[in-house]
């Protein structure tokens, strides 16, 4: 591989492995002035911004459907860098902080009204209920890398933001890889992460952004779930074409 390719090749795995972290971040816990500084500092957008770039020259363009629309999908992330740069604006805005934190009680924690169920094993079984099989698989799938989220105990591991903060941990041991000039285990960490994606994002991530939609007053999370899903199919896409290209392309 050209030198040229296995440098934007590591800056794609590294600005992945950020990224799930940064949506880990949104989607874990009632926000702080601090963590409002982190995903609105700099680097935050840039890499939103980074991506909705990618999106729009990916061959074949993947929508935030799967399916086609890949100037849609571009722009939900250079819609949602927009909004991360204005909670930055915000972030030592004690007033605005606190609203915020409302909307995510609000919406993720009290059941009520305004409720959208963060956990994947409601929207996909016969009964909306927690701990279904679907729950079993992504805690073995947790346990095959060693795993251990500092939210296990408090809800169970299908939950959104445990699932990216996996998706996280493995981007950075794919990045690490790569790094180290590790093919083998890079496509095998790249693999586990694109069957994790599809096993258990891509079915049910569109129903809960339609209820985010419909019950954040806020509007932050419902953009954010928007670009959380355009970046999933992105970079599901993203993997199998490593994958396929033997890390031809980034």
């Amino acid at each position: 591989m050209e030198e040229q390719m296995i440098e934007a090749l590591g800056m794609r795995l590294a600005n992945r492995a950020y990224l799930y972290r940064i949506f880990h971040i949104v989607f874990g816990a009632e926000p702080t002035s601090e963590e409002l500084a982190t995903i609105g500092s700099a680097k935050t957008v840039e890499a939103f911004r980074y991506f909705a770039d990618a999106v729009r020259t990916q061959a074949g363009g993947v929508g935030v459907d799967g399916g086609g629309g890949a100037e849609a999908s571009a722009d939900e992330l250079a819609k949602a860098a927009e909004l991360l740069a204005l909670l930055g604006e915000k972030a030592d805005d004690g007033e605005y902080v606190d609203s915020l934190k409302s909307a995510f009680t609000r919406l993720f924690l009290v059941p009520g009204e305004s409720y959208v169920y963060p956990w994947e094993s409601p929207y996909i079984g016969k009964e909306v209920m927690l701990f279904q099989e679907s729950t079993l698989d992504v805690r073995n799938r947790y346990a095959e890398y060693g795993f251990a989220a500092v939210e296990y105990g408090h809800f169970p591991e299908d939950h959104v933001s445990m699932m990216l903060d996996f998706l996280a941990h493995l981007s950075t041991r794919a990045f690490d890889a790569f790094e180290s000039e590790e093919d083998d285990e890079t496509r095998r960490i790249l693999a586990s992460q694109g069957d994790f994606i599809a096993a258990h994002l891509t079915d049910w991530l569109p129903s809960f952004c339609e209820r985010l939609a419909e019950k954040d007053a806020s509007g932050v999370y419902a953009r954010l779930g928007c670009a959380l899903k355009a970046f999933l199919a992105m970079d599901k896409r993203f993997v199998g074409e490593t994958l396929e290209d033997g890390f031809a392309s980034a």
